[in-house]
């Protein structure tokens, strides 16, 4: 069943996804050549104790972290590692959520570290971000979720990048994540039409690799990876259907 929100509803979706941003923006500025994901999930957790919020992923379905820190060819839910040390050059995407008062915030950022940027690498970042925005772009009443799913696929294959179709947004609200579920290839894209009061998060995630959705997980049973070692990168924003189009819930200003 899928739940629509209320004004107010939407309102409190947004003060918790504000939060989400705001930290996901200090993570990045933080983030550094040396450090480690145990170090960046360290942070994360400061910043949610500082700020007197809970972080929506520790424990969530056992997941042992605060922040899902992937790592150049991690997709997505990477697990923190003190024993993989970042280097400049590195592609680092962090996924982050928070709770406040039962309504949880999540999104995602990718970003290279230092300053030395191959055009691979800004093809795959600009790639998978553009096709973001495609997707929100689709979040108006009367569309469906494959009119997402299509937008997004068809941005990541124009930058010719590797969809990840088993993975992908979903409905959020009192529950990190609620029905439909969003794909991010058309072939598995549920048929639902989009309503006001909805409100999803949309990430799509590819890989520089040739085949699609060509992963699998590590022994730790929760990090996504490239079959092919391919370089990855994950967005992702909650956003609100309404009925004068797309509200980012999880944007700075």
């Amino acid at each position: 069943m899928i739940e629509l929100k209320t004004k107010e509803e939407i309102e409190k979706l947004r003060y918790s996804n504000r939060i989400v941003a705001e930290i996901l923006q200090f993570l990045k500025e933080e983030t550094k050549p040396g450090m480690t994901g145990v170090d960046i999930d360290e942070i994360a957790r400061k910043e949610c104790e500082r700020r007197g919020v809970k972080p929506a992923f520790l424990g969530l379905y056992g997941f042992p972290a605060a922040v899902c820190v992937s790592i150049n060819e991690e997709i997505v839910h990477g697990v923190p590692k003190k024993n993989r040390v970042l280097k400049e050059g590195d592609i680092v995407s962090l996924d982050f959520g928070v709770v406040v008062d039962g309504w949880y915030g999540d999104a995602a950022i990718s970003f290279v570290l230092g300053d030395r940027i191959s055009d691979r690498k800004k093809r795959l970042l600009e790639g998978v971000e553009k096709a973001l925005m495609a997707g929100i772009e689709k979040c108006v009443p009367g569309n469906n979720v494959k009119d997402i799913a299509a937008a997004i696929e068809g941005t990541l294959e124009a930058y010719r990048l590797a969809p990840i179709c088993d993975y992908g947004g979903h409905g959020i609200g009192r529950k990190p994540h609620e029905e439909p579920h969003v794909s991010n290839c058309v072939a598995n894209a549920e048929d639902v039409l989009l309503k006001p009061g909805m409100v999803l998060a949309i990430e799509p995630m590819a890989t520089l690799g040739r085949r699609k959705n060509f992963y699998r997980k590590l022994k730790d049973g929760w990090t996504v990876v490239s079959k092919e070692k391919a370089l990855a990168a994950h967005f992702e924003h909650s956003v609100a259907i309404t009925e004068d189009g797309p509200d980012i819930l999880s944007k700075l200003d």
